[in-house]
């Protein structure tokens, strides 16, 4: 599998061998953003959605 190098002025598909085989003069290069969660942050958000629950069900039941 080949990869693809940055000149000057534009990108070079270069193979294995060191053989140029294509050249493109117009990339747009994207980046993507990526996030993965903690599983800690994720169960102490899960209580705390848990224990406010919790608080609104005892404020209500008392409120009758």
């Amino acid at each position: 599998m080949g990869q693809i190098i940055k000149t000057d002025e534009h990108y070079e598909y270069q193979q294995e061998d060191g053989e140029i085989t294509a050249r493109f003069p117009n990339i747009d290069e994207k980046m993507e953003l990526s996030h993965e969660g903690i599983q800690a942050y994720k169960t102490i958000f899960y209580i705390l959605i848990g224990l406010g629950l919790l608080y609104l069900l005892i404020v209500f039941a008392y409120v009758h």
